[in-house]
């Protein structure tokens, strides 16, 4: 198996999938995936299965779907059977809206496992953060775990809900699911909420300093995590100015309309590959991958 390498050394083996724009929640936060421009939903279940197919020729074997919102597309489990055919491992970022009534379709697809944005437990916080309501997040939660999806939580730490760090920690460890606590950034924020809401996470280090038994980092973007005394792991990700997490990225991007984007920060670099999939084009997909491999370079340097 070829292995893809950038000119930085470091390997590619994930795509972070973006399949659609359209979200039923308003976060007021989103980042978008770092596209900000229309992009249609250009690519079928089939497409997907086809990219990775060849993908796994280089040692691409990771899948990770998301947004907009993922389980919008009513083919969305049909989408996770045809990646994890040819790969190790498809996950999902949801914001839990939707997910009570397609849960067991997810799992019976293969989905390894899902990222569910759980943004505040308070109802008043949460609906100020998405502009929608928590009950059926709470509701997809529980679903999920009850047909043996492996969860975790999102949580982007903000002035608004920092003061529940210790709740999301009890809550967690009492249903096992492990979490991350995200870092506000500005792409996509507008720059008042941003000076309003931003926390740095060094203020919830000491809380987990003093829970957690032991920490390690992880490969992927050298992300410190913490590991609770009920196991649970609570990984802290600083996605802005932050070298070290750039220094360990291993994944390409792929817009709903079938770009490939090599950094969800850069909007100027590009490599189609929607033609190619679509007439199963192995040899031009293959082009593409290495192609936007080695367009890859550390934002944060």
């Amino acid at each position: 198996m070829l292995r893809l390498r950038d000119r930085y050394g470091r390997a590619v083996d994930r795509f972070r999938v973006s399949v659609t724009q359209r979200c039923n929640h308003a976060c007021i936060f989103c980042h978008r995936e770092g596209i900000f421009r229309f992009e249609e939903e250009a690519l079928d279940p089939e497409d997907y299965g086809f990219l990775a197919k060849v993908s796994k020729t280089l040692g691409i074997t990771k899948y990770k779907l998301t947004g907009g919102e993922p389980l919008v597309r009513e083919d969305i489990a049909d989408i996770v059977r045809e990646l994890r055919y040819y790969s190790n491992e498809v996950s999902l970022s949801t914001n839990g809206s939707l997910l009570k009534n397609k849960a067991r379709s997810l799992a019976e697809a293969g989905l390894d496992r899902l990222n569910l944005s759980l943004h505040s437990f308070k109802d008043e916080v949460f609906t100020y953060i998405t502009r929608a309501p928590l009950k059926p997040v709470m509701e997809g939660l529980i679903e999920a775990l009850d047909v043996g999806l492996k969860v975790k939580i999102n949580f982007v730490v903000m002035r608004s809900n920092v003061n529940e760090i210790s709740r999301l920690l009890d809550f967690a460890s009492r249903v096992s699911v492990s979490a991350n606590l995200i870092e506000l950034i500005p792409l996509g924020t507008p720059q008042n909420v941003y000076m309003k809401e931003h926390v740095s996470l060094s203020e919830v280090e000491d809380l987990l300093e003093k829970r957690a038994t032991r920490k390690y980092y992880r490969d992927f973007q050298n992300r410190p995590t913490y590991v609770l005394d009920s196991g649970v792991e609570v990984t802290l990700i600083r996605g802005y100015g932050n070298p070290y997490l750039c220094s360990g990225c291993t994944r390409l991007r792929l817009t709903p309309s079938g770009k490939i984007k090599v950094c969800i920060y850069r909007e100027d670099v590009f490599v189609d590959v929607k033609e190619a999939l679509k007439n199963r084009d192995a040899l031009a997909v293959e082009e593409a991958l290495k192609k936007a491999t080695l367009l890859r370079e550390p934002y944060f340097k």
